[in-house]
C-alpha cells in the first residue's frame, strides 16, 4: 500500500469517526436541553463546580485511553461554553414567554 493509500484510508476513518462523535454531541446536547428545563437561573445553568467535576472527569478518561488531557479539557470547556450559552438562550426564551396563568386569564 502507497503512503497516498494509506492517507486516503486514514481520511475515510476520521470521517467515520466524526460521524460517530458528532452524533454523540447530538446526543449529549438534546439531554442538556432537557437538563434546561430544571434550571431557573443563571447560578444553575453555569454550575462552575459541576463544570470542574466534568473537567476533571474527562482529562482522567482521556489519560486512561492514551489521549493528551490537555486536548480533551480544551474541547469540552469549549463544549460547555457552547452549550452554556445554549441553556441560557433557553432560559431567556422561557423568561420572555408569558405564562400560562398570563396566557389562560388568571391572575
Amino acid at each position: 500500500m502507497s503512503g497516498t493509500d494509506r492517507i486516503e484510508e486514514l481520511r475515510l476513518s476520521i470521517d467515520a469517526l466524526d460521524r460517530r462523535i458528532v452524533a454523540l454531541l447530538a446526543e449529549r446536547t438534546a439531554v442538556v436541553r432537557e437538563l434546561t428545563g430544571f434550571k431557573h437561573d443563571e447560578q444553575a445553568v453555569r454550575s462552575p463546580g459541576r463544570v470542574e467535576q466534568v473537567i476533571t472527569k474527562v482529562r482522567a478518561l482521556a489519560d486512561a485511553h492514551g489521549m493528551p488531557p490537555a486536548i480533551a479539557e480544551a474541547v469540552y470547556r469549549t463544549l460547555v461554553e457552547e452549550l452554556t450559552a445554549l441553556q441560557l438562550g433557553m432560559l431567556d426564551e422561557r423568561r420572555a414567554a408569558p405564562s400560562p396563568a398570563a396566557v389562560n386569564g388568571a391572575a
